[in-house]
């Protein structure tokens, strides 16, 4: 028996138990686990930083926990998009740092409200900070999401626009202000001495883990030194007190007995009646 289903009446999953909800709700509890399992990542590699001596291997640490920070921010905004009825990758920022041994490739990534990407950013840096090469994309956001604004950057800070409102260019600009990474705001406040800085909003301290490890060595070393001298003072102070305390009081040799008759060669002296006993060795 044949029949005609009526499509305005029919959603996909009646009666099985599926709805769009459903899936963006399973979709939203996965990327939430996923960002907790970058937070735990996190958190082992900041422990690894702390007790690295390695300065290549710390470096590679901090751009790893960088990266699996950013993850995670992205991992928790998917998720409320999601619960939230807008699409997963809506108002998204992602930031990666790819370290290449002689330097760094720094990527950045927006996308719009309907999760479709809109600027693209991409530096290549040496060990000094110092750019080698950038790329500056604006894309449409809509359709086949394609370039509309292009802008180079050279290692010379020159700047060329190779496409502007979707049209193909190749001509000079002059360089445009941009803002400075953490990195690049830390190395400058921190060259020029300055104890604190802002950045985006946030004040941060040019303090390194080396040098706050150098401070808590050489205050501990000051402190046994105190403690010290103090020791050695009071041993010195305790030597005198006792060497003041002899004086005034010398021993009295308690052995020694003084005889009642001392010999002389002409007779003997009784020392208790200090007379003489005789005139020769005989009695008096």
């Amino acid at each position: 028996m044949a029949f005609k289903m009526n499509s305005s009446s029919f959603t996909f999953g009646d009666g099985t138990g599926y709805s769009p909800l459903a899936k963006k709700d399973k979709l939203a509890s996965q990327s939430e686990n996923a960002a907790a399992r970058l937070a735990k990542k996190q958190a082992k590699l900041e422990a690894r930083l702390a007790n690295s001596t390695n300065e290549k291997q710390k470096a590679r640490l901090a751009n790893r926990i960088s990266n699996v920070s950013s993850k995670a921010g992205e991992k928790t905004q998917q998720a409320e998009n999601l619960r939230g009825g807008n699409k997963r990758r809506a108002g998204i920022e992602k930031s990666r740092t790819r370290n290449l041994g002689a330097g760094k490739l720094d990527t950045d990534k927006t996308f719009n409200e309907s999760g479709k990407k809109v600027t693209v950013d991409r530096t290549l840096t040496d060990n000094d900070g110092n750019i080698i090469r950038g790329t500056s994309k604006t894309k449409t956001g809509t359709g086949t999401n394609k370039t509309v604004d292009k802008t180079i950057t050279k290692s010379d800070g020159t700047q060329i626009v190779k496409k502007k409102d979707g049209v193909k260019v190749n001509e000079p600009v002059e360089a445009p202000t941009k803002e400075l990474s953490f990195g690049e705001a830390f190395k400058q406040n921190k060259a020029a001495g300055k104890k604190e800085f802002t950045w985006k909003g946030k004040k941060y301290h040019t303090g390194t883990k080396d040098e706050a490890d150098a401070k808590s060595k050489a205050e501990q070393e000051a402190a046994a030194k105190a403690e010290a001298e103090a020791a050695a003072a009071k041993a010195k102070a305790e030597a005198e007190a006792n060497a003041n305390a002899s004086n005034n009081n010398p021993l009295v040799n308690t052995n020694t007995v003084t005889p009642d008759v001392v010999q002389t060669s002409g007779g003997g002296i009784n020392t208790r009646t200090n007379m003489p006993t005789s005139y020769g060795y005989g009695k008096f």
